[in-house]
């Protein structure tokens, strides 16, 4: 069933616009962002944003919400930490969600929600990942048991004390990294994601080809976007130390079908590999929201209105077909067809769950991800939600369009889903 909650007249009374976005350029895994951690993207496109948004005052802002995923302790509370970096006031509330691939969505909903039901007027949405940098962890059962018990329970007490506060300490038990822990690798359900986009590729018919002719194009468009300088509307750049400026997204690739076909298959799929699944990176997008009516007191121009989510779930070994369910619960909500839908930015996680979703749906390729996607641009599994709905609303405002979709599928058996307009005035 649908948990969205935006169908209720309550939450519909008032207009919700996009006023701003700001995105980095996405790092590779281990590439030019791999230095800073989620906190500090987070502070760079927060200043861009509210730079953008010509807030005239920083305390009009009621709320920050971040989405982030792979959370760590390190910064409690991704978003709170990221406000503090950003020198924002510390009145303005600050909080941070985790839906899997779906929570810079989530964070974007929160602000959306709360504007539409008249609880706030102006907040900013912040989706982002470090896949570079999650600590490596020891599960804490471990410390109850083998020599980690003795050593808590057992030992001198000088020892035991150590080791109360501090262990088990990773050289007395094996350290996972925070992305996920290897017991988990093989279950569908919970982390193998491969293993899902075989069967959604199974079940509705895609094959290898499909996939990676789909793979090529991904890069094509990403190509092309850079070239043409359309991505440079929503990223503001970094300037990093010893680097130099990073203003330009660092997976996509030259590449093609033949090298593409030559690739191995993964983990015993024997349709997904590395060249048709989506890329792991670092980065962080922000998008401010408001009221028409403090759209109006800013003096902006709105790049978008944000009409309505719609949040499903299904079976976790299927996940990858979640957005089929959200896009139809999306638009039957809001009286439209597929037909209808100009623009689709549908979160490449791999190449065989995109195309089952594009041939459920019935969607026009030639309207979906015109500059690349998670294969290409990668995912960053935090950010992804806020980036494809920055990214929809710049496609309808430099492209035109009446309507433009963002979704995504989510580990463990859910998706998300925006409906996006451009906006006209009351």
């Amino acid at each position: 069933m649908s948990s969205d909650n935006s169908n209720n007249e309550s939450s519909a009374k008032r207009k919700v616009v996009l006023v701003a976005s700001s995105r980095t350029a996405i790092g590779k895994m281990g590439g030019a962002l791999h230095r800073y951690s989620p906190a500090e993207m987070g502070a760079h496109v927060l200043k861009c944003a509210v730079r953008k948004a010509n807030i005239k005052h920083l305390s009009m802002i009621d709320q920050v919400v971040f989405g982030h995923a792979v959370q760590s302790y390190y910064e409690p509370n991704t978003a709170r930490v990221a406000l503090q970096n950003a020198g924002l006031p510390e009145s303005i509330n600050c909080y941070t969600v985790h839906q899997q691939c779906a929570s810079g969505m989530n964070a974007a909903f929160q602000i959306w929600s709360d504007i539409a039901s008249g609880r706030n007027q102006l907040g900013i949405a912040v989706g982002v990942e470090s896949m570079s940098s999650p600590p490596l962890i020891v599960n804490g059962a471990k410390r109850y048991t083998g020599l980690n018990k003795w050593l808590t329970q057992q030992a001198p007490k000088a020892l035991r004390k150590i080791f109360k506060v501090f262990g088990p300490l990773p050289f007395f038990g094996l350290a996972d990294s925070g992305l996920g822990p290897a017991y988990l690798a093989k279950d569908p359900a919970k982390l193998n994601m491969m293993k899902t986009a075989q069967i959604v590729g199974n079940l509705v018919d895609v094959s290898r080809t499909e996939a990676d002719q789909f793979a090529a194009r991904s890069h094509a468009n990403a190509l092309a976007a850079i070239a043409s300088g359309r991505l440079a509307h929503e990223i503001d750049p970094m300037v990093i130390p010893g680097y130099g400026v990073f203003d330009t997204d660092e997976h996509p690739r030259v590449t093609n079908l033949k090298s593409l076909s030559k690739l191995p298959a993964l983990a015993g799929t024997g349709l997904i590999t590395a060249g048709n699944a989506s890329g792991m990176g670092d980065g962080a997008c922000a998008l401010v929201m408001c009221s028409e009516e403090m759209a109006e007191k800013l003096g902006l121009e709105p790049l978008a209105e944000i009409v309505d989510f719609c949040f499903t779930g299904r079976d976790a070994v299927s996940m990858g077909l979640g957005p089929v369910e959200a896009v139809r619960e999306l638009l039957a909500a809001n009286g439209l067809t597929v037909d209808e839908i100009d623009r689709w930015e549908l979160n490449e996680a791999f190449s065989h769950q995109v195309l089952s979703v594009i041939k459920c749906l019935g969607i026009n390729l030639n309207k979906v991800n015109k500059n690349g996607g998670g294969i290409s641009l990668s995912h960053p599994l935090g950010m992804t939600g806020a980036r494809i709905i920055a990214a929809a609303a710049w496609e309808l405002a430099l492209n035109g369009g009446n309507y433009a979709v963002a979704s995504l599928c989510v580990g463990g058996g859910m998706a998300g889903a925006v409906l996006i307009k451009p906006y006209t005035k009351n």
